[in-house]
């Protein structure tokens, strides 16, 4: 199963704020986690260079895989079809392009206005935490 963070996920997880965007990021060597480049453009904007370490020191493990990437167009417009802004269509045309199993956001456009049809399945934090006893 093929598993991507949200920017907020490893916002919220490297900075400490949410518990269960932090479990997940204890324990991202239990997953294959792919992240797009948008996801690492989104946090270096985003992010104190510390921070941006933190980050390069858990996409270094082994299972773990930083995508650099174009998402072909045609992606990114079938995902703006479905309701996503720019930056969400482009991770979202990602997991729909690399075939991504789950999406893990706190973002309210993929939880709520992410309309049907799309290969992957977009989990909160939460959901993700209790579905695989986090």
């Amino acid at each position: 199963m093929r598993i991507s963070l949200d920017t907020n996920v490893w916002i919220f997880g490297l900075l400490n704020t949410d518990r269960y965007c932090r479990k997940i990021i204890l324990n991202l060597s239990e997953f294959d986690i792919v992240v797009p480049n948008q996801v690492r453009v989104e946090l270096t904007y985003n992010l104190s260079e510390q921070d941006i370490k933190q980050f390069y020191m858990f996409v270094n493990q082994s299972n773990v895989q930083l995508n650099y990437d174009t998402v072909p167009d045609m992606y990114v417009s079938l995902l703006k079809s479905k309701g996503l802004k720019k930056g969400d269509a482009i991770i979202g045309g990602f997991a729909e392009w690399q075939r991504v199993d789950k999406i893990v956001s706190d973002n309210r456009d993929f939880l709520r206005g992410l309309s049907a049809g799309h290969h992957f399945e977009v989990m909160s934090p939460q959901e993700f935490c209790e579905a695989f006893d986090l």
